[in-house]
């Protein structure tokens, strides 16, 4: 007999939002690996003691933009829908089932004045790190690998830099407000998103910046594609168990910034987390001289992928360790970085930055290796326990 669909609905509802949670829901599996009290102690000096209305809980808004992210939702508003309707969010963020939801701006606002100048996101990052080497997680054999993240600016925003302008001019040309040469079509009425007309004019990183993000430029992985806004994002990977050490942004400078980049996280890597790799690998683009002197400077050994080019004694040394069993298995865990590359731009939305300039997209790519590092942990953590 064909069923039918019951009219009559229940008043009340006997259930608590934990049961709403599926026990091998993923969420379940990172949100232990959350130190909320960490979070709370390092956004304190942020908040007054006892003065005013007490603020939203900071550890809940931490745990709505990882969680976010780990949905793919980084808009801020899309995040409280997630929240509004997802009872999985809901209790991986700490809320009840019937507790109130916050206005978008909750974001913004925390972010401009408490957030983005306080490290609280590298901190984190740096916590999954010395969890890991506390488990003995984190090897000596590191690999590095850039790529290119799309930044949140269009072709449209690009002024050219006029250099007979005065300061005050220049000031208003990268603000916005004014535009030249950028010549609207006839009969467009769109003031806000007019179609500009690029014929016979050359753009470039010389000539040209984003009015909408001055930090960012024109870039392209490979000579086969267009150009695009937007900056370069550098890793660093222990190869037992893909865990990332660091992770950092760089103004696209040509290949010099994933290299110079890589060496800054190598340093930092030593500076806040008192480790220091044995051996990394990399693909061709860093087969150069500076580099591979940097890392002998380092008493690191290169694993680097060979290119025909380069005769330098550098070049030399590192051909030599080509045969090495070291080197082959460094070539092969080489990859699995690009891997995290590609996992971070499918699921998680990040083939384009959603936020603007430097500062604050370093900001949002160190909640993304936070964001990796915890599905690491849990996995391996989930694995060992089986």
């Amino acid at each position: 007999m064909m069923g039918m669909t019951n009219t009559q609905r229940q008043m009340f509802h006997t259930v608590q939002i934990t049961d709403l949670v599926p026990e091998d829901h993923p969420l379940r599996r990172i949100r232990p690996l959350i130190n909320t009290e960490r979070i709370r102690e390092l956004c304190e000096p942020f908040y007054c003691e006892n003065n005013g209305r007490p603020s939203i809980p900071p550890e809940q808004l931490f745990l709505a933009l990882v969680g976010g992210y780990l949905l793919g939702v980084r808009s801020d508003r899309k995040l409280i829908m997630e929240l509004q309707c997802n009872m999985a969010f809901r209790w991986f963020v700490g809320l009840d089932i019937n507790s109130p939801v916050w206005d978008a701006s909750t974001f913004s606002k925390n972010r401009e004045h408490r957030f983005d100048e306080s490290g609280v996101l590298e901190q984190l990052f740096d916590d999954t790190v010395k969890h890991a080497i506390s488990e003995g997680l984190v090897s000596t054999h590191w690999s590095v690998d850039g790529t290119l993240v799309r930044a949140d600016a269009s072709h449209k925003s690009l002024a050219p830099i006029e250099v007979y302008q005065s300061v005050n001019e220049y000031k208003k040309t990268i603000r916005g407000k004014s535009a030249p040469k950028v010549v609207p079509a006839q009969k467009d009425s769109d003031a806000g998103n007019p179609t500009v007309n690029w014929q016979g004019e050359k753009r470039s990183n010389a000539t040209h910046r984003s009015t909408t993000d001055p930090d960012c430029r024109l870039a392209t992985k490979s000579s086969h594609e267009a150009a695009v806004p937007a900056y370069n994002v550098n890793g660093i990977m222990e190869n037992r168990n893909r865990i990332f050490v660091g992770i950092g942004v760089e103004t696209p400078q040509g290949p010099a910034s994933e290299r110079t980049g890589a060496l800054n996280l190598i340093d930092r890597a030593k500076r806040r987390l008192r480790l220091k790799p044995t051996t990394i690998g990399a693909d061709k683009g860093y087969f150069e001289k500076k580099f591979i002197q940097g890392l002998f400077q380092r008493h690191i050994e290169p694993h680097i992928a060979v290119h025909s080019r380069g005769s330098d004694k550098a070049h030399a040394r590192v051909r030599m360790r080509q045969r090495g069993l070291c080197y082959q298995i460094s070539q092969r865990a080489r990859k699995k970085i690009e891997e995290l590359w590609g996992e971070s731009k499918e699921e998680h939305g990040f083939r384009r930055f959603f936020r603007r300039t430097l500062s604050n997209v370093r900001q949002e790519a160190f909640l993304i290796g936070w964001l990796l590092n915890l599905k690491r942990l849990a996995a391996i953590q989930a694995y060992s326990t089986v």
